[in-house]
């Protein structure tokens, strides 16, 4: 058995990047971009304005000018105006181009109009280029503004948008398939008896990889029958970039998966991780193929272990560049005695003071999967050396999706 240390390294040294693809701009929200997104031109494109006001040349100032004959107004959207007085102004809308001959802005609440002339306050202080925003100034034409392996957010869809990309390359969104075994299962909609329970891991795992947008996964559920597994799985294993299974990888006289992945060319990485919950987690990879996960039955454990393990594999595979790894600080003194890591269900709460402090809800067992809705995420505790964890200890929090 292995820690959880050794797991991540084995995952990641054995997790490649997918390909690209170019996805149209409609429909690039979410995905990640694998190509570098460049000005097109220079941001902002023109000077600009920055106010509402009035555009004047500081020279008039300097001279003495405090009143202004209005020469017309320069709307948003239109050509530069040329102001034909030096000694005169143009009433100016932000965002609007600056008039040819004008340095400066001034704004409406340091002003008053009347009958067609603009009186400027005494104590402004005008200077060149107030409240200006000159060509160029943010970025160049040609200068990175999204570097690859950056999710495609609101803000970078906005910068892409301003670039007239009407198409983006992105990553191949991964083929992922979710597997329930077991008989004791049953879906949701039949008779249950005492001694059966719902399905509700495949559903589970559904969810989240939805909210994450990669898309409908191929969902099955196997009895617990060796020639109606090894027909499954190695239809989507020929199918799949990803297959993750739910239940069969312990070791019970049930749990057939190991072998038969084995049989339909899976190489086992490892199959057995101290931590709790989800101590019997596999990994294997077809050579050339998909990757395998077999996450423990148990409800808990087997999210715990899809979001400690399989988003960080998801992550990679789409090339994201910089996962998000929060920190949070422990609310109150927590002890375990098995020397493993432990995974600790948490409330996160932002005190005053604008930190994350998580307060353990440590659950009854693994199979207690009611407590999850009572939780906004769980945190590593690395318990391999330490058993006791003071309140204040800083450490990754990993929330549900």
């Amino acid at each position: 058995m292995i820690s959880s240390n050794e797991a991540d390294r084995i995952i990641a040294d054995s997790t490649e990047a997918l390909g690209t693809e170019s996805c149209p701009f409609e429909q690039a929200a979410g995905r990640v971009l694998r190509e570098t997104v460049e000005a097109d031109r220079d941001l902002p494109p023109c000077n600009s304005v920055r106010m509402d006001g009035i555009a004047i040349a500081c020279k008039a100032w300097e001279e003495g000018a405090r009143d202004f004959p209005v020469e017309g107004v320069q709307y948003a959207g239109e050509p530069p105006r040329t102001l034909a007085d030096p000694q005169g102004c143009i009433e100016v809308m932000t965002g609007a181009d600056l008039p040819t001959g004008c340095d400066c802005v001034v704004p409406y609440e340091y002003l008053t109009v009347r009958e067609g002339r603009a009186r400027v306050k005494e104590d402004f202080a005008v200077k060149p280029g107030l409240n200006i925003h000159y060509r160029g100034s943010d970025y160049r034409q040609g200068a990175t503004l999204i570097e690859p392996g950056q999710r495609l957010r609101s803000g970078e869809i906005a910068v892409a948008a301003s670039c007239g990309r009407t198409s983006l390359m992105v990553s191949v969104k991964p083929r992922i398939g979710l597997v329930s075994t077991g008989n004791e299962l049953v879906g949701i909609d039949e008779p249950v008896a005492a001694h059966q329970v719902r399905r509700s891991n495949v559903p589970a795992l559904r969810a989240a990889l939805l909210n994450m947008g990669l898309g409908e996964p191929a969902c099955h559920h196997f009895a617990d029958d060796e020639q109606t597994i090894t027909e499954g799985l190695g239809s989507m294993l020929e199918q799949s970039d990803l297959v993750i299974l739910s239940g069969g990888v312990s070791a019970g006289k049930s749990d057939h998966v190991p072998g038969i992945l084995k049989k339909l060319g899976v190489k086992q990485y490892f199959r057995g991780v101290r931590q709790r919950p989800g101590k019997p987690l596999y990994y294997g990879k077809k050579e050339g193929g998909a990757a395998v996960f077999g996450l423990p039955g148990n409800p808990l454990s087997t999210l715990v272990c899809f979001h400690r393990y399989v988003i960080p594999v998801l992550e990679k595979m789409s090339g994201l560049a910089n996962p998000t790894e929060p920190m949070v600080f422990l609310g109150e003194t927590f002890i375990f005695e098995p020397a493993c890591t432990f995974f600790l269900p948490v409330v996160v709460e932002f005190g005053e003071d604008c930190l994350a402090t998580a307060y353990p809800r440590p659950p009854h067992n693994s199979g207690d999967y009611a407590r999850i809705v009572e939780t906004t995420g769980f945190i590593e505790l690395p318990g391999e050396d330490l058993s006791e964890f003071p309140q204040g200890f800083a450490t990754r929090y990993y929330p549900w999706i």
